[in-house]
C-alpha cells in the first residue's frame, strides 16, 4: 500500500528528525540556563526558540527584517517601484498554459523592457514537466514547491512535511530539470500552515513561505522575531526561524467589505468589469499607500468559472504597462529587491530584474523525451528526461522505480 511504501522509503528521515529534535531540546535547555542574556546578541538566535518581539537595531537587511508596513530601505513611496506578483497553484497543465497563461503573460514587458515575471507553486499530479521546463527556461518563470500530493493540513507532522516538500523538490529536479538551488519558495496546500512546516522549510534552507494571509499592507519580513500573521488556516508561528522570509498573502478587499486571499475566493464580482474593478481598486490602495507588493493569486480553475477571464488579466496588465513605476516580477525577484532596496531612479541598473538570454530547453514540450501513460496509477508523465521510469513517480517513490502496489 501507499502507507507501507512511505514507511519503507523514509526510515532515515524519521531517525534524523529524532536526532535533530533531541539536539534542539539540548540547545534549548542550555539557553534557558543562561541567567543573564547578552543584550549584544539578537534575542532570537536560533530556530526552535520562542520568537521575541522584533528589535529593529538587531534586525537589518539584507538578512533580517521586522514585520511592518514601512518601506524597506526607508524609501519614500514615490521612489519605490510598485511590485505586482502573479502566481498559480497546483499542477501545471498543458490546457491551462495554452488556453490562458501563454496569451496573458508571454511576451509582456516591464518598464526595463524585460519579460514580466510569474510564479508557479507546483504540486505533482497533472503537471507536464516538459512544459514546466520549457517555460521556466525560456521565460524565467519561477517554479516553487507546493507538495507532492496536495493533502497536507495544519495537523501534518514534521516527517510528512519533510517527505511532501523535499520529494516534490526532487521530482521537480528529476523530471522538470529545475535545479534544487532555484526552488526557493513554498506555499502550503489550502494555505494551511503549522510550526512543523516552518521548521522543515528552515532546516532545508528555503528562502520564503507564501501562505499566510493578512488584511494589512505588510512588506515581507523574516521570522527571526515574532510574526503578527495569525489568520486561519495559517498557524501563528511561535518560534523563530532566522532568515526565513514570509511573503504575506495580502487579501484583496471587495466592495462588500469581505476580504479574499485568492481570486478563487472572491465572491463579489459578477461581470468581467467587476473583476477588473476589483483588481484596479486594490492596486490603487497599494500604489497610493505604502506600495507593498500586490499579490494576485489563483488556481487555473478560476479561468473556467466565467467567460473571458483571461481578458480580465490582460486588461489589468495593459493598464500596468502604461506605468513606468510598476514591475511584475517573480516572488524571488521581489525578495531580491526587498533585501536590496533600490530606488526607481536606479532600478534600470538592478541586476536581478535585468533581461537574460535564455538557454535552450532539453526538448520542446510538444515532443517530450518521455510521454507515457501509466495504467496502474492512471496518470500521464510528460518530461524531457529519458528514459521513462518504470512506474509513475509518486510520494515515497519520486524516481518512479517502484511499483505503486508496494
Amino acid at each position: 500500500s501507499m502507507v507501507n511504501a512511505v514507511v519503507q522509503f523514509r526510515p532515515a528521515i524519521v531517525t534524523l528528525m529524532g536526532v535533530h529534535y533531541l539536539a534542539a531540546i539540548a540547545v534549548h535547555v542550555l539557553l534557558t540556563w543562561q541567567t543573564v542574556p547578552s543584550l549584544a546578541l539578537p534575542l532570537s538566535e536560533s530556530a526552535g526558540d520562542p520568537a521575541q518581539p522584533c528589535v529593529p537595531d538587531q534586525c537589518k537587511l539584507p538578512g533580517c527584517r521586522c514585520a511592518g508596513v514601512d518601506i524597506p530601505g526607508g524609501l519614500n513611496p514615490a521612489n519605490t517601484p510598485q511590485i505586482v506578483l502573479f502566481s498559480f497553484d497546483d499542477g501545471l497543465r498543458t490546457q491551462d498554459y495554452e488556453g490562458f497563461y501563454a496569451s496573458v503573460f508571454n511576451g509582456r514587458k516591464n518598464p526595463n523592457e524585460c519579460q514580466i515575471g510569474l510564479t508557479f507553486f507546483v504540486s505533482h499530479y497533472y503537471t507536464n514537466y516538459a512544459l514546466l521546463e520549457d517555460i521556466s527556461v525560456l521565460y524565467g518563470y519561477e517554479i516553487a514547491d507546493h507538495t507532492v500530493d496536495h493533502n497536507t493540513s495544519s495537523s501534518t507532522t514534521q516527517d510528512d512535511w519533510t517527505g511532501e516538500i523535499m520529494e516534490m523538490k526532487e521530482i521537480l529536479n528529476k523530471w522538470g530539470n529545475v535545479p534544487p538551488s532555484s526552488v526557493l519558495g513554498f506555499r502550503a496546500p489550502f494555505l494551511a500552515t503549522n510550526e512543523a512546516e516552518l521548521q522543515v522549510l528552515y532546516d532545508n534552507k528555503f528562502l520564503y513561505e507564501a501562505s499566510m494571509s493578512t488584511d494589512n499592507m505588510y512588506w515581507p519580513f523574516t521570522l527571526d522575531y515574532k510574526s503578527p500573521l495569525c489568520i486561519a488556516p495559517a498557524t501563528c508561528p511561535n518560534n523563530a526561524y532566522p532568515g526565513l522570509w514570509i511573503v504575506p498573502v495580502i487579501n484583496l478587499q471587495q466592495k462588500s467589505g469581505s476580504p479574499c486571499d485568492m481570486l478563487d475566493g472572491c465572491t463579489d464580482p459578477q461581470s468581467n468589469q467587476d473583476w477588473i474593478d476589483l483588481l484596479t481598486d486594490n492596486f490603487n490602495a497599494h500604489y497610493n499607500g505604502n506600495r507593498a507588493p500586490m499579490g494576485i493569486y489563483a488556481h487555473s480553475s478560476w479561468f473556467y468559472r466565467g467567460q473571458g477571464r483571461d481578458g480580465v488579466l490582460k486588461a489589468f496588465l495593459d493598464k500596468l504597462a502604461t506605468m513606468q513605476d510598476v514591475y511584475v516580477v517573480t516572488h524571488t525577484q521581489m525578495l531580491d529587491w526587498v533585501r536590496n532596496p533600490t530606488s526607481l531612479d536606479q532600478i534600470q541598473n538592478f541586476d536581478p530584474w535585468k533581461c537574460f538570454t535564455p538557454p535552450q530547453p532539453r526538448c520542446d514540450y510538444h515532443a517530450p523525451g518521455c510521454s507515457k501513460w501509466y495504467a496502474d496509477s492512471g496518470y500521464l508523465l510528460n518530461t524531457c528526461t529519458t528514459p521513462c521510469p518504470p512506474h509513475f513517480p509518486q510520494y515515497g517513490d519520486p524516481d518512479g522505480n517502484y511499483s505503486s502496489s508496494l
